[in-house]
């Protein structure tokens, strides 16, 4: 895939009109989520700019009319340690399921999976981040992109500060409606989906405010947090950050605290970057001895809850810049969470639900 694809003729003008005109009798009937399964099947057998477009929206439309619950289904006790002498576990993605995932979070906080998209996967994200940069910047700039449609803003009122995103070198997923096609449909094929489910024990969904394509520059760094003082403590969620080139050498990788962490630690004491940030000395009495920087090659991924303290891992002499795809799953039993939590705690709000 990449950009290269769409100077191919798209699909059947006909069976891309009728699909959309399906999928929009699908939603006035309030059967949001079937469209968007429609939309899907018809777009891996005739890809269109139009599908990616509508199906972004959809899968906003049909999150906002889910019958939210109002109770979590229960977890399973504490797993038992299965890498006892690891801070941050290793596992090769054929090991990857649900119970590798619960057992390494449970006791040390995060879990490495090596080899967890295949080359080509990767390839087309990073072809994908290319566009989606590439045609922000010419907006930007007031010029006609190359290639139409990578960049085009969510029309949502708490999507803001896209200038400055991409001065860190972030993009949210959500408006690149292609690479937001392809990165559930290679989330989808590692088997994500269903894991997700398994791990937070009901259907998942996406958070648009937390999927992020990241062309970072290699001397930006980040500060330690927990991604929980501003999503909210008591939700139930999965996020899966993938390297897609050598990080951690040459290049930013993560930094991270390798034990399990029950609550939020003190945000906003001296040296911290943010209200919701952590000082490097309060991350490093957090941590103790347990402060690991892996090395990843291209297509490895972290996973990790909203309880995991992180940060960007720069190191002087890094000379490479660091292409990478943070994605947060949430259960949605716990969405209300988020927004309960905003009438009493500012640094807590709605981060946009989609679904998958």
């Amino acid at each position: 895939m990449g950009t290269d694809r769409w100077n191919l003729p798209f699909g059947s003008e006909r069976r891309t009109l009728r699909a959309l005109d399906r999928a929009d009798k699908l939603t006035e009937r309030g059967q949001a989520g079937e469209a968007v399964q429609l939309l899907t099947a018809a777009n891996r057998k005739h890809r269109d700019r139009r599908i990616d477009r509508r199906l972004t929206r959809l899968r906003y439309e049909a999150a906002m009319a889910h019958d939210w619950p109002t109770s979590s289904p229960p977890l399973p006790d504490k797993a038992d340690d299965r890498f006892p002498d690891e801070l941050v576990p290793e596992i090769h993605r054929d090991q990857l399921d649900a119970d590798a995932v619960r057992s390494a979070i449970d006791n040390h906080g995060s879990l490495l999976v090596r080899q967890f998209l295949d080359p080509a996967d990767a390839k087309t994200l990073v072809s994908d981040i290319d566009a989606t940069f590439d045609s922000f910047d010419a907006a930007a700039a007031g010029v006609e992109p190359e290639a139409d449609g990578w960049y085009e803003p969510f029309d949502h009122p708490l999507i803001e500060h896209r200038q400055k995103k991409r001065g860190n070198g972030n993009i949210l997923a959500v408006e690149s409606p292609p690479a937001l096609f392809d990165l559930i449909e290679v989330l989808r094929g590692a088997g994500m989906q269903h894991l997700a489910a398994d791990y937070l024990g009901e259907e998942p969904m996406l958070l648009a405010r937390k999927v992020t394509l990241r062309r970072l520059p290699h001397a930006k760094g980040g500060g330690w947090h927990q991604d929980g003082a501003f999503m909210g403590e008591h939700i139930r969620s999965l996020n899966v950050w993938i390297a897609l080139n050598p990080c951690g050498e040459d290049s930013p990788g993560l930094d991270i605290v390798g034990k399990r962490l029950d609550g939020i630690v003190p945000t906003g004491t001296k040296g911290s970057r943010f209200a919701w940030s952590v000082s490097p000395d309060v991350a490093e009495g957090t941590g103790e001895d347990a402060i690991v920087s892996p090395l990843f090659e291209t297509g490895d991924a972290m996973i990790f809850d909203h309880l995991c303290l992180h940060k960007t891992g720069t190191r002087p002499g890094m000379t490479v810049d660091r292409y990478a795809i943070e994605c947060w799953f949430f259960a949605p039993s716990t969405y209300q969470s988020m927004l309960s939590s905003a009438e009493t705690d500012s640094r807590v709000y709605d981060q946009v639900p989609l679904v998958l």
